[in-house]
């Protein structure tokens, strides 16, 4: 065989071998896929998804079926970092979210879950988006207000009427030194020689001095006496100013009381709360007295509507939405719990929701989100 016969088959084995390592490449490419070109990207079961979600005011509200507040938008967030689409179905009440995942018309609950046991039997939960937990509240028109009669009786009031007094004996005492009539056939605009005479002459003209009444029935006529008169004046708008003040404090600072601040104040109360809830739980276990309603708003409504005295609500809720209806939290919350997003159990979801939920709360954007919306609102 001729050596350019050999050369050219050599080139042709070459070429052979080359073709078949490119086409080795290529398709160990497109049999690994895009998870391994992007190593750490979470894997998805699917590109899309549904949703469960009820109106839960600031968390969750219902827009003409757009989904708004700080939980749906931190949803939006993470299933837009995922890169799937979803679609929301509606349900009436919170006790409906957990029946929508268990019978397979959602894949994920919206809606701030507590994972407790009894639910973590039959569900799976994502990491915590929030930390919060139950508050007591209670209506406004159950607070008693500090009547003016009360703000007088009040230390603070009673101390500076008694320096006013005393401050009135003593002065009413000089002036009478100073002024007093040693003559008995003296002018009556004078101050009484007599001692209980004299001194009640002079705490009389101290008084209608003081409070700038001035009958002028009695008058110092000494330069002292009348120098003594002047410091009086002054010394009058102070004391009102002062007595004015403890009045007001006093007034502010007890405009409300609340008629519990724990549920061993409740006395046998009804107290309110969303149906299906964990505070529900808590609270029936505890040995409370409660009424259960299918929203946050209908507890308010009725708190307002005087069905109910006492409610039981997450602190978002209470500050942003029981104020317009009345309502005034109390306390802290009962006790804390961490509040997540519901699952099937063994969901394909709850890894790459985690891994997302994870860099979320790592950046800071689900406390912005919160923020902005408490802000807004």
């Amino acid at each position: 065989m001729s050596r350019r016969l050999r050369s050219a088959r050599l080139l042709h084995r070459a070429l052979q071998a080359s073709w078949g390592a490119a086409l080795l490449v290529v398709l160990g490419s497109a049999l690994a896929g895009p998870s391994a070109a992007q190593e750490g990207d979470p894997i998805l079961p699917s590109d899309e998804l549904t949703v469960v979600m009820t109106e839960l005011e600031p968390f969750v509200i219902d827009d003409d079926g757009e989904a708004d507040g700080f939980y749906a938008e931190v949803w939006a967030e993470v299933a837009g970092e995922l890169r799937v689409d979803y679609d929301i179905i509606w349900v009436d009440s919170f006790g409906e979210l957990l029946e929508a995942v268990a019978d397979g018309r959602a894949d994920v609950a919206v809606a701030p879950l507590a994972p407790t046991a009894e639910r973590e039997a039959e569900f799976d939960f994502t990491s915590a988006v929030i930390t919060s937990g139950p508050q007591l509240g209670y209506s406004e028109r159950l607070a008693s207000r500090t009547t003016l009669f009360r703000a007088l009786v009040d230390t603070r009031v009673l101390q500076v009427l008694l320096y006013a007094m005393l401050g009135v004996v003593l002065i009413g005492h000089v002036i009478w030194l100073v002024e007093r009539n040693e003559d008995e056939d003296g002018p009556d605009d004078h101050f009484q020689s007599g001692y209980l005479a004299g001194v009640w002459d002079g705490i009389w003209w101290t008084m209608v001095t003081a409070t700038t009444v001035g009958y002028g029935d009695r008058t110092p006529k000494s330069p002292v006496g009348r120098g003594i008169a002047l410091v009086v004046m002054l010394l009058s708008l102070v004391l009102v100013g002062a007595f004015v003040s403890q009045i007001t404090t006093v007034l502010t600072e007890s405009s409300a009381t609340a008629p519990f601040t724990d549920l061993d104040d409740l006395d046998g109360r009804p107290v309110g709360v969303v149906e299906g809830t964990s505070f529900e739980a808590f609270l029936q276990g505890a040995g409370v007295d409660t009424v259960g309603f299918d929203s946050q708003v209908a507890v308010f409504e009725a708190a307002a509507s005087e069905q109910i005295d006492a409610v039981v609500a997450n602190p978002f809720a209470m500050s942003e939405v029981g104020a317009d209806y009345g309502v005034v939290g109390v306390g802290d919350v009962l006790y804390q719990e961490f509040e997540t997003f519901g699952l099937a159990q063994d969901s394909p979801w709850r890894e790459p929701i985690n891994m997302v939920l994870a860099d979320l709360q790592a950046s800071g954007e689900v406390e912005e989100i919160v923020n902005r919306h408490l802000a807004i609102n």
